[in-house]
Parts: C-alpha cells; structure tokens; sequence
C-alpha cells in the first residue's frame, strides 16, 4: 500500500512486523509462535504480525538484561556521557523518522494522524530532556561534628521490568525508557499486544544508537506469560506497569511476595469543574478536546463534566455544539478528527456504558450510536457521546469508560464540586475554570488527584509529572520525580575520629 494520506491512505507498506529483541539481536519467538494486530480502522486488514514471546524468550531478554547490568556492559553504568548521548541521538532519530512512526501508531491505535504526528513529537521532547537529566544526578555530602563524613550517593535501581499501554504506545514508552536509561537501568520491555510495532519500531531506532548489547530488551508477547514473569522474577529488581486498574492491582499482590519496587500508573475518572464565572467558550474547547482525543481512550480523559447551576444550559450548548462538529473518520485522513476506539470488545464495553445511560433514564444529548455506512462498516466507530443530568454515584459517573461518553453532572457551589470531584475511586488528574483565581486554587487543593489544571486541560509537559492518587496507582512519571523511580539512595559512612574504641563500642566491650 503506497498511496498518500490526503487520499485517506498510509504509504507504509503493511503488515509492520515485530521481532523479539534481545541482548541487541531480533529473532523469532521460541517455537516460532505469531500473533496478529489487525487495523481497527479497518478490520479487514492485518496491521501487524508479532512474534508471540514465551516464557523461555521473557527469561532470555532479563537474562541478558541482568548481564548488562551486573557486569557494567559498556561502562553504562559509570558513563553518563554515553547515557546523555543515546537518549539524545533517540530524540534526533524519532524526529527524522516522525511520519513513519505517526503512520505505525495510527495504523495500531486508529489514531487520527493530526494527533500522531504531535504524539511521536511528545515522546522525541521526553528522550531529549532526559538525556540532559542524565549526568545530574547527584549526591549529598556533609560532615558530622566528630569529623565522620556522610556520603548519600545515588545509583540506578537495576533490571527494571517495563509494561506498557496501547493508547498512547510512544510517550508511554518513553516516560518509562528514557528515565531508566537516564539512571543507569537496564530493561526489559513489554508492550501492549495492540501496539508491538510502535514499540518496535522505537527500541530499533535506539539500536542505532552506541547502546550496550543487552541494556534494552524487547519482548512482545502475552501478559499472562511474558508481563506475568517480569512481575515475579528475582532478577527483576523494578516493575514500572501503565495499565488497568484491577491488573495493576494483581501486579501489586505478586509484586509484594519479593518486596519488589513498583510504580503503577492506573485508570482515572477526571472531573471538569466549570463555575459561573468562566469564560465558556475557552472552557468549552477544552472540555471538548479532553473527552474525544483519541476517541476518549486516555486515563485522564474528561469523562466527568461538573457544571455549576447557572453556567450549565450555556456550556452544555456549546460543547454539544463542537462534539456534533467533530467528524470521525478515517484515522489517515488529515480532515478526521476522530477514529475508531482500539478493538471489538472495547467497543462492545463502550456500547454497554451507552445503554446503561439510557437505561438509567440519563438525558442523552448527542451521540449513541455505533456508526455505520460506507467507510464505518470494517471498523470500531462510535459516536462521540454526551449524556446529561448524570448521578455522580451511578456506574457512569463512577467507572473508567475508556470510550468517548462523557457524563455531564451539576453542583450548587464549591464545597459541593469538590465533593462531587472527589467522590470516585480514581484521583489522576481534573480540571477547573473560574475567573476567580484564588477560588480556582481553592478547588484545585481541594480535589485529591495527581493533576489539576486551570485554564486548561491535558496539558502534559515533560517539566511536570503524571501520576495519581488512590487508586490511580502510586509513583510519578515525567520531570525529576520520573527519574527518582528509578534510582537508589545508598549511604557510605566514613569515621572521622580515628578511634580504636569508639565510645558506642563500650556498649558490648568491656574496659
């Protein structure tokens, strides 16, 4: 297939193909097992065929990375040089390749190309401000009056076991890599069974890189069996898991028979707070771009919208006004605005939340329908969906859809917005509009998530950093708290005194 994208077409030829990746070579899996990732645009087409890891292969690629790691191969550990130099050449090669690797996470995700290409240039900006992380890592030092000398040194965690999502395959991926490879780490990486060739793709430009055989292992394959023994192995020594929360849930139960090190990035149900005083069609924009970017598939999508009572009927209006605008299409055609959600069964999930709704009697504003016709009938394509007069505790207002349903809910005042904010399970991150800043402060204390913004919405710059309270999982991702996940605190004591006897000894020695 080489015809062009203003046609609705890719110009990379299909299917992509993903091998393992181990100790710096590609092979087949153990048995010669494959497994196939069909193009949820259109499902008659394969969009890639990978190779289906066993459990031989995952114990191969930790295998090789506890090698790299153990034996220091190619002074990674020490060199910080050439950690800085790898994760920079990455960022240099990801935006020479950027239209290819748009075209692999719209072929695997359906996700629109005017979304893709900035997603390949989120992720290439994650690589480079790493890269300048990397020889930053420092220590403390400070004497103790008796002369001792205390020296906190930090050192890279080591084999870390990585599992990552489908949704956004790239910035996901280097929200994880770049940081351990800032540290020192070595890695194993899984990648969701949607999304191999984008991981692929990515860990083969890192290879033309001068990275060490082994530091960087790729292994495709079942969670079951590849993601299972990332989590149980000894010589794992970090899990970094992005996923659903009830996985990461049976991660953290498995993880804790090692007291293995885990962060956990999990699912969110993120409120949008609108007061009276805010500026409706800024507010209404974004809102709006928050709960259809890639097709609502996104842990901090906008999903709940809290207005206040005398704004509602204005915002509603107009945020219908733009939903019923957005046009959902072909993932590859520069005009979509929204493609397909990722699979049959996730549109299944998404068609069963719609029917809740309406079954609940929730006033069903836009949207609804599962699309059909010419161009909608090979494919996943649900309407981007907005349901009013939504009761906070219901299955809608509590559960992560993962789909484009936003549930609409109204509040009296602030106290009652941040209960209603606060009142899910999740705490990832919210938004808040309101012309009175100091109240927008209040509110944003007020809500127990990782992230708040005002005046804004999915802004996710590589200075601050992703993570989430309750049960949005633990640990933060991005900026200097990203790379701290992957690192150690050791102390090195040195006496100062010069004593045979110290003064504590007399404790257990006599005279």
């Amino acid at each position: 297939m080489t015809s062009q994208r203003a046609d609705g077409q890719y110009s990379i030829e299909l299917p992509l193909s993903c091998p393992l990746l181990i100790d710096g070579e590609e092979g087949a899996a153990t048995g010669g097992g494959e497994f196939q990732r069909e193009n949820p645009a259109n499902t008659r087409e394969v969009a890639t065929v990978a190779a289906r890891g066993t459990l031989e292969d995952a114990r191969a690629g930790i295998a090789a990375a506890r090698r790299a790691f153990d034996s220091n191969a190619g002074n990674w550990l020490n060199n910080y040089k050439l950690r800085e130099q790898v994760l920079f050449r990455t960022a240099q090669l990801m935006r020479e390749n950027s239209d290819r690797l748009a075209q692999v996470v719209s072929l695997e995700v359906g996700m629109p190309m005017r979304q893709a290409v900035p997603h390949i240039a989120a992720a290439a900006d994650i690589f480079e401000f790493y890269a300048g992380l990397a020889g930053k890592i420092y220590g403390e030092s400070f004497t103790l009056p008796n002369g001792s000398l205390i020296n906190l040194v930090k050192e890279p965690v080591g084999v870390v076991g990585l599992i990552t999502p489908w949704n956004f395959p790239l910035t996901q991926t280097a929200r994880k890599v770049a940081p351990a490879l800032a540290a020192g780490c070595t890695i194993v990486l899984k990648p969701a069974s949607y999304t191999p060739a984008a991981a692929y793709e990515l860990v083969r430009l890192m290879h033309e890189t001068d990275i060490p055989a082994g530091v960087l292992n790729l292994v495709p394959g079942p969670g079951t069996v590849v993601g299972s023994e990332l989590v149980t192995s000894r010589d794992i020594d970090k899990l970094s898991f992005t996923g659903e929360t009830g996985t990461g849930k049976m991660i953290a139960a498995q993880a804790a028979t090692e007291v293995k090190r885990i962060s956990l990035e999990l699912g969110g149900k993120a409120p949008y707070l609108i007061f009276d005083d805010a500026d409706v069609e800024a507010a209404s924009q974004a809102a709006v771009f928050g709960m259809f970017r890639n097709a609502g598939q996104a842990c901090g999508a906008t999903t709940r919208l809290l207005l206040e009572d005398g704004i509602h009927d204005q915002v509603l209006e107009r945020i219908t006004q733009l939903t019923r605008a957005i046009e959902v299409g072909n993932p590859a055609a520069n005009s979509t605005d929204m493609g397909p959600v990722i699979s049959a069964s996730q549109e299944q999930v998404v068609q069963e939340y719609i029917k809740f709704g309406m079954d609940a009697g929730f006033e069903l504003v836009t949207g609804g329908n599962k699309l059909q016709g010419d161009g909608y009938n090979d494919g996943y394509y649900v309407e981007p969906t907005i349901f009013d007069g939504v009761d906070n505790s219901s299955r809608l207002g509590q559960e992560e859809i993962f789909g484009p349903v936003v549930a609409v809910t109204t509040f009296r005042d602030e106290a009652e917005a941040v209960e209603l904010a606060n009142a899910v399970d999740f705490g990832l991150v919210a938004g808040v509009w309101s012309a009175d800043y100091p109240r927008a402060m209040r509110v944003a204390r007020g809500i127990r998530a990782g992230t708040v913004w005002i005046w804004d919405n999915y802004a996710q710059p590589v200075e601050g950093i992703w993570g989430g309270y309750k049960q949005s999982g633990m640990g933060r991702e991005l900026g200097y708290h990203g790379l701290e996940d992957f690192l150690e605190v050791k102390q090195i004591f040195t006496d100062g005194t010069g004593l045979t006897s110290k003064p504590p000894y007399g404790q257990v020695i006599k005279g």
